[in-house]
C-alpha cells in the first residue's frame, strides 16, 4: 500500500504526520495513515516518479493515474475553498486507485467560511456523487475535523481554473523531463492558489458574491485575473490585465476557457493606467512595485483612485509596504480613508490583537507574528 501526505514544506512534516495518526482525530482507527506513509511536499524541488527516495518530493511531478493507495493533506497544505482548490482536489482523486480515498482537514461551518476553507457543506455541494452499487455518498465524515473522498458513480464535473491548464498542458508536455522553467510554472501556480483565494475572500467582505464586480491586476501574474475571472462564488463581470509590452497577448488568455475569454480586457501599455473615469471595483498591484520610488507610488495610489467605482479599493502586496516609513507615508500623502490588511496565510483580515485560529499549532504561531509584524500581508485602500 503506498499512502503519501502532502505538506506545505517539510517544516511542518511531524505536526502534519500528528494530525492523522494520533489518536485524537481518529479513535477508532476510521483513518490511520500505513506506517510506510511518504511526504510530498509544495515547495520541493525534487521531481521524480520514485518518492522513496530520501529526498521530500514535490507533489506536482506529473504522476500516472491510479498512483496511490490514500493521500492525505496535511493541515499545512494551503487548499481553500475556491474553484483552484476544487481543481486541485479533483485531480488527486484520479491519482488514487479505484478503491482508494483522499483524506483531508474540513473546518466548522463558520470558520471555514472565515478562511475561505472547507467545511463539510461546501465540500458536499461541490464533489457530492452516490458511490455504485451502495448509494453512498463519495464524501465520507471520518472524525472531528476529517472527511475523506472517493470517486463516486460518476466524475465530479471539470471546475474552471486556471490549474486546469497546468494539468492538462504542463504536466504532458513535461513527460517527466523537469527543468527550471516547469518549475517556475509549478510555483506560479501554486501560489496563485492561495493569492486568488485572498483576493476572492476580500471581494466578498467588500462586494459580496452577488453584485457583478470588475477587477484589474497591474503588471502582475495574468493567472490571478484569470482565476478570480471564473470563480464559482462571486460574480466577476469582467477583468483587465494591464501588462507590459513584452509580454504576448495569446500567452495571457490561454489559462481561461473560450467562454471567459469574451471577459478578460488586456491593456497593453509601459505606464500605470493613470484613466480618470470609474470602471473598476477592485484594482490589485501583486509584487510589481520593485523599480518605482516611493513618491512615484504614492502618485500611482492617488491617480488609481480615479479610476475606481464608488466603494472600489485598491489591494497592494508588495514588500514596500513592510517598511513602517512608508505605510506611514500612505496614510499621509494619499487620499485613503481606510487601509485594512489581510493576511498572505489565510483569507482572513488581520485585526490588532485578534487571533486568527487554525489546526496547525505551528502557523497559528505565523498568524500571530503576522499580526504583530505586518510584513508581506494585503493591504486594502479604500477611500
Amino acid at each position: 500500500m503506498t499512502d503519501i501526505l502532502i505538506h506545505k514544506s517539510s517544516k511542518y512534516i511531524k505536526e502534519d504526520r500528528d494530525y492523522y495518526c494520533s489518536d485524537i482525530r481518529d479513535k477508532h482507527g476510521m483513518i490511520k495513515p500505513s506506517d510506510d506513509l511518504i511526504s510530498l511536499s509544495c515547495d520541493s524541488h525534487v521531481f521524480q516518479k520514485d518518492i522513496n527516495s530520501k529526498e521530500i518530493c514535490s507533489i506536482y511531478y506529473p504522476f500516472e493515474k491510479y498512483t496511490f493507495d490514500r493521500i492525505y493533506l496535511g493541515i499545512s497544505f494551503p487548499l481553500f475553498a475556491n474553484n483552484w482548490g476544487a481543481a486541485f482536489l479533483r485531480y488527486l482523486m484520479y491519482l488514487i486507485k479505484q478503491d482508494g480515498a483522499v483524506i483531508l482537514p474540513v473546518y466548522a461551518e463558520r470558520q471555514g467560511v472565515e478562511k475561505n476553507y472547507w467545511s463539510r457543506s461546501s465540500l458536499e455541494v461541490m464533489f457530492q456523487s452516490r458511490q455504485k452499487w451502495w448509494g453512498m455518498s463519495n464524501i465520507w465524515a471520518e472524525n472531528d475535523g476529517v472527511m475523506s473522498m472517493r470517486i463516486g458513480k460518476k466524475e465530479p464535473p471539470q471546475i474552471n481554473s486556471t490549474l486546469n491548464y497546468l494539468l492538462e498542458n504542463d504536466f504532458i508536455k513535461a513527460n517527466g523531463n523537469i527543468d527550471d522553467k516547469y518549475i517556475d510554472t509549478v510555483q506560479r501556480h501554486h501560489s496563485n492558489g492561495t493569492t486568488s483565494a485572498v483576493i476572492e475572500q476580500i471581494i466578498i467582505n467588500n462586494q459580496g458574491r452577488k453584485k457583478p464586480v470588475s477587477m484589474c491586476n497591474i503588471f502582475g501574474d495574468p493567472l490571478l485575473p484569470s482565476e478570480i475571472l471564473m470563480s464559482d462564488y462571486i460574480n466577476v463581470a469582467k477583468a483587465t490585465q494591464h501588462s507590459k509590452p513584452d509580454n504576448n497577448i495569446d500567452d495571457i488568455k490561454k489559462f481561461i476557457p473560450i467562454s471567459c475569454k469574451k471577459n478578460l480586457d488586456i491593456v497593453i501599455n509601459s505606464e500605470v493606467p493613470h484613466k480618470k473615469e470609474k470602471q473598476y471595483d477592485i484594482i490589485t498591484i501583486i509584487d510589481s512595485l520593485d523599480k518605482y520610488s516611493d513618491n512615484e507610488i504614492l502618485s500611482m495610489i492617488n491617480d488609481l483612485k480615479g479610476a475606481l467605482n464608488d466603494n472600489g479599493i485598491i489591494v497592494i502586496k508588495d514588500k514596500v509596504f513592510n517598511d513602517d516609513g512608508f505605510y506611514k507615508k500612505v496614510e499621509d500623502n494619499t487620499s485613503a480613508n481606510k487601509i485594512e490588511q489581510y493576511s498572505s496565510i489565510v483569507a482572513t483580515k488581520q485585526v490588532k490583537n485578534v487571533k486568527i485560529s487554525h489546526y496547525s499549532d505551528i502557523i497559528f504561531n505565523e498568524l500571530q507574528d503576522e499580526n504583530i509584524n505586518r510584513k508581506d500581508v494585503f493591504n486594502i485602500i479604500s477611500f
